[in-house]
This record gives structure tokens, C-alpha cells and sequence, in this order.
């Protein structure tokens, strides 16, 4: 992806998290997660397109995917991001801990 290409796609990354946070005023609580969520997708595809992910990154952001365009409900959401949540912590501690990084 070409520098101009990155930041389009940024700049609409933005725009989403700024109407979400506006949104989320007059929208139902359990939508703040999905939107968290649906965020965290965009980003990690745009990570993907900009040859900046690898194959856990790639495993996770299917997985969102999974749940942003699945029937998902309030319950399986919090399980998943529970899990998420432990699986990417590892493995940034692990990538921080990695000298070549």
C-alpha cells in the first residue's frame, strides 16, 4: 500500500472511531463493544494491506471478522475478547521481548 493509499484509509479509520464516540451518546451500551471491536478489525486489515501483519494478526482479525458479521450476542462477544484480549497480550510481550524488533 502506497503512503497515499495508508492514509485514506487511516483517515476513515479515524472518522469511524469519531462518529462511534458521537454515536454512542444516544446508542444502547452493548454497542460500544462492537464498535471497539469492529474498529480493531479496520485497523488490523489495514495493518494487512499495508504488508504490516503476520499470520497471528491475520488469525485475529478473522476471527473479529467472525464475530463483527456473525450472530453474535452480548455473552459470546465478552468471551471472545476475553480470549483476544490474553492471546494478543502474549504475543506483543513476546514481540517486545524479541531483539530484532
Amino acid at each position: 500500500m502506497n503512503p497515499e493509499g495508508l492514509r485514506e484509509e487511516l483517515m476513515v479509520l479515524a472518522g469511524y472511531l469519531l462518529s462511534s464516540a458521537h454515536g454512542l451518546y444516544d446508542e444502547p451500551a452493548s454497542y460500544g463493544p462492537f464498535r471497539l471491536v469492529d474498529a480493531a478489525g479496520r485497523l488490523l486489515g489495514i495493518m494487512e494491506a499495508a504488508g504490516l501483519g503476520d499470520a497471528f494478526l491475520t488469525e485475529l482479525r478473522q476471527a473479529i471478522e467472525a464475530h463483527r458479521f456473525g450472530r453474535s450476542d452480548d455473552q459470546a462477544l465478552r468471551a471472545f475478547l476475553d480470549q483476544a484480549c490474553l492471546r494478543f497480550a502474549a504475543a506483543l510481550k513476546a514481540q517486545m521481548a524479541d531483539p530484532l524488533c
